[in-house]
């Protein structure tokens, strides 16, 4: 027999059934979802300001750079004694 000499209806039937079946399968699937915590949208934003961020202000480099050149760069020992205490205290020096 031919494929294309069966009746009307069976083929009919055959179509009706096949959409019936990729209906379930579709609905069988449910969809996906995600849901990101408020600490890793903060995290996201941090992670792409980061990523903005040059490696260093090059402007400030070669600024310092050039003093070094003349011969005019001092360091304040003080003050960089200073900080360093204050980043392991927690406190910024001179603010209260």
């Amino acid at each position: 027999m031919k494929i294309g000499s069966l009746p009307a209806v069976a083929m009919e039937q055959y179509q009706n059934n096949r959409v019936k079946t990729k209906k379930a399968e579709t609905a069988s699937m449910g969809a996906d979802s995600v849901e990101l915590s408020g600490a890793s949208r903060l995290f996201e934003q941090a992670l792409t300001a980061v990523k903005e961020t040059p490696e260093a202000r090059m402007d400030r480099v070669e600024a310092i750079r050039a003093q070094i050149s003349a011969g005019t760069y001092r360091i304040n020992a003080a003050a960089i004694a200073d900080r360093m205490l204050a980043g392991t205290i927690g406190e910024t020096p001179g603010v209260s």
